[in-house]
């Protein structure tokens, strides 16, 4: 039994871009205020949390279509 990706390649490389920019940008803003409409906002910690949650899923995915799901095994000799 495959398992189908639920992204391709390409689509998780511009979903990782997107993220960086976003996550960038909210750090960015932990130290600015931003005002629209006259209302006053900051971009909390979880956010940043939240992002950086979401690029670590994004990297598993793009694991998961390079090198496939499952447990992986490394062969070589133990260090000493």
């Amino acid at each position: 039994m495959t398992v189908t990706p639920l992204y391709t390649a390409d689509e998780i490389d511009a979903e990782i871009a997107q993220a960086k920019l976003d996550l960038a940008a909210a750090r960015k803003a932990l130290s600015t205020q931003i005002t629209t409409g006259g209302t006053d906002r900051r971009i909390q910690r979880e956010q940043v949390k939240s992002l950086q949650d979401h690029l670590g899923w994004l990297q598993q995915q793009r694991a998961g279509l390079q090198i496939g799901y499952g447990a992986q095994s490394h062969v070589g000799r133990p260090a000493r």
